[in-house]
């Protein structure tokens, strides 16, 4: 391809036509696109001996993870069940923000009632209902919005900040630039991915994004070269737990995962019945049904709306996740996630799908 340009050189009022060739764009790649290759020697006897879990202890609120994995904080995946069953597996759920403050204040209270916690997801104005549930106990937030790339962002950080013993996450971005704003800010972990998501949007509506595997080797390149503490959040492009293992392995602190989750038991939502079989509703954030809930714009849509298998308890994913991930890291010959960072290898490999489906 060749772009048409024109110069002057002919002089006054004559120009000349010339061909200019169109700059390569770069490749952009998600998790169907690589693969891991095992180049170091395996020692475990028992996968039992790799350790999942990721514990953060530089920032004001020390946290563990048995396991590195958050769910994204959308109404039909995060509710009172989902918070208590994370924090059952030593994780933590999401209280989201779409209904009302005073639901959210009696979530978390009943949280803490048992001796449980959960991160609190918050938009750009809730000064006053930060300020009610801070005073609730509350130390972990998440800014949720779609740009975290804006600068409306950096008065709600301010304020969290100012506490001065809050976890704060924030995002999304896609890009180096956008980590680094909000690294900057001082945000203690970043959501990395925009247009990823199996209910997402925003590529198609907007022609914004990038495959979420180039976006984290961005961020986790600049974080390097910055020598930044800031947490990387691979948010979006995650169906299946050989992607969590790509995403740890690319760099990612933590996993955010939606569609995994959605149709369990935990799940919020009713159980819907149809020609015999059980499903329950799953939408993006930015869908009509959340955006007509929570009085946002209705025009303004990027998420999708559907139903999914009626899938029981998120236990048996949690099972499913760890068993996965116990053989992904035994197989790059790792104990724990920044071996397997260290031990990483890449390729470019898409296997066809139709080999592991059923006729």
């Amino acid at each position: 391809m060749v772009y048409l340009s024109f110069n002057n050189t002919k002089g006054p009022g004559e120009q000349i036509m010339t061909q200019t060739a169109m700059p390569r764009l770069p490749q952009t790649y998600t998790y169907q696109d690589i693969s891991m290759v095992p180049r170091h020697l395996s020692v475990f006897k028992s996968r039992n001996e790799i350790d999942l879990s990721v514990e953060v202890t530089d920032k004001p609120v020390p946290l563990i993870f048995r396991m590195p994995i958050l769910p994204a904080p959308i109404d039909t995946i995060c509710g009172l069940e989902m918070c208590r069953i994370f924090a059952d597996n030593d994780m933590y759920g999401m209280i989201h923000r779409f209904q009302s403050d005073e639901n959210r204040l009696t979530q978390y209270a009943n949280l803490r009632e048992e001796v449980k916690d959960a991160i609190i997801a918050i938009g750009l104005d809730e000064a006053s209902f930060v300020k009610s549930i801070y005073s609730a106990g509350a130390r972990l937030f998440i800014i949720d919005v779609a740009n975290g790339f804006n600068v409306h962002v950096e008065p709600v950080i301010s304020t969290l900040r100012d506490f001065g013993d809050t976890f704060i996450i924030c995002g999304n971005v896609a890009s180096k630039e956008g980590f680094e704003y909000l690294a900057s800010l001082g945000v203690d972990a970043i959501r990395v991915g925009i247009g990823n998501g199996s209910m997402c949007t925003t590529s198609v509506m907007t022609g914004v994004g990038q495959g979420i595997v180039s976006a984290l080797r961005e961020c986790v390149q600049l974080k390097k070269e910055k020598g930044l503490r800031t947490l990387i959040i691979a948010d979006g492009g995650v169906s299946e737990v050989g992607h969590i293992a790509l995403a740890l392995a690319l760099g990612a602190d933590l996993v955010m995962i939606g569609r995994m989750f959605a149709g369990t038991k935990e799940a919020d939502g009713n159980i819907l019945k149809y020609n015999g079989k059980l499903y329950k509703a799953f939408r993006g954030s930015a869908s009509f049904a959340v955006q007509k809930k929570s009085r946002g714009n209705p025009y303004f849509v990027e998420g999708d709306e559907t139903i999914v298998s009626y899938k029981g308890s998120v236990q048996n994913i949690f099972d499913q996740m760890e068993a996965g991930l116990r053989s992904a890291f035994s197989y790059m010959g790792a104990a724990n996630v920044p071996q397997l960072q260290k031990n990483a290898s890449f390729v470019c490999y898409r296997m066809d799908e139709k080999l592991f489906k059923s006729s």
